[in-house]
């Protein structure tokens, strides 16, 4: 089974500070991280209008392939049912990674006991809201809630301040990943 580790919150509470710092350490220690982040603008789009990739989907192409040098960029254009998390998971077949860090997909992963995750607040009203409906594993809070009650704790789930206290997550990932934090 693939492990996976769900960063969720609300808007402007931390999230992408987290995966980034998080992904940024686990590489560092030699792990091979994938990751996915939910945009909750129905009017997103990665492509921009009137560049060649968006003259191709524009056209009428439903998947559009971009390839450079150093990356690849698959762009489907396409309106479906809600993407469930092995529809997600589908996306990394093509190699094996250590750890998929989700940016969002609350919906998807609240329920899912098999989803490590870390819940990023505000306050603590925000932390609670998030919490209510979300089943363990929760590994820790953090986010801008962090600036004030680091070193606390909401439900016995610590709130960890990613600036001084980072090292604390790193481990508990690495723990839960069945990895020595001593490396």
């Amino acid at each position: 089974m693939r492990k996976i580790l769900a960063i969720i919150g609300t808007s402007k509470s931390g999230k992408t500070s987290t995966v980034e710092y998080l992904v940024t350490n686990l590489v560092k220690k030699g792990l091979k991280i994938g990751s996915a982040k939910h945009v909750h603008h129905p009017d997103f789009s990665i492509d921009l209008e009137g560049k060649d990739t968006w003259r191709h989907a524009n056209a009428g192409s439903k998947r559009v392939i971009c390839l450079s040098e150093d990356e690849v960029t698959i762009i489907r254009k396409e309106k479906g049912p809600e993407y469930k998390l092995d529809d997600i998971l589908k996306l990394y077949q093509d190699d094996e990674f250590d750890l998929i860090i989700l940016e969002g997909f609350h919906w998807i992963v609240s329920s899912r006991n098999e989803v490590m995750k870390i819940i990023t607040a505000k306050d603590v009203e925000d932390a609670n809201k998030r919490l209510n409906g979300t089943i363990p594993p929760i590994l820790a809070i953090t986010g801008k809630i962090s600036n004030i009650h680091k070193g606390k704790s909401i439900k016995e789930i610590p709130i960890i301040n990613i600036k001084d206290g980072g090292d604390q997550l790193l481990n508990l990932v690495m723990d839960e990943l069945l990895i020595n934090t001593d490396t």
